[in-house]
């Protein structure tokens, strides 16, 4: 640790994380990807919110939807997707004002999911890419 001022200072920078009386998303700027790493197959992205309908994408391999929303002043902000691709399909919350979601997976302002084929994964605060939830396989 280090003195500047008679402040002390950590070496290690962590997440932003905001104070603990500070609302999570209250007006806080977030930045949502959503990343086909299906290889060989697009996928079909269909996410909103109460209030905004970002339509049907349609992410070539290796392409992503991506997009920046504040939380409102009530802090209720909740970003629903769908995707769909030739074996899969998966509902899930690219976004919510959960607590423990936030500081794990969001806390430097940016939730990064990726799609492959054994199912959904997402980046938590650290950078690492963790495995979130299965498809459920479509029956040809």
């Amino acid at each position: 640790m280090a003195s500047n001022n008679g402040k002390i200072k950590s070496q290690e920078t962590g997440p932003e994380l905001p104070e603990p009386h500070e609302p999570l998303v209250t007006f806080h700027k977030f930045n949502i990807r959503i990343y086909n790493e299906l290889q060989m197959y697009l996928l079909d992205s269909h996410c909103y919110s109460k209030d905004d309908d970002l339509g049907t994408k349609v992410l070539y391999p290796n392409d992503e939807q991506s997009w920046s929303f504040r939380g409102n002043w009530l802090g209720t902000t909740n970003f629903h997707c769908k995707l769909e691709w030739e074996n899969g399909y998966l509902e899930f919350d690219a976004f919510s004002n959960d607590v423990k979601f936030l500081t794990n997976f969001c806390a430097k302002s940016s939730c990064c999911w990726s799609a492959r084929q054994d199912g959904v994964y997402l980046t938590n605060q650290n950078g690492q890419v963790v495995f979130n939830q299965n498809w459920e396989m479509i029956r040809t």
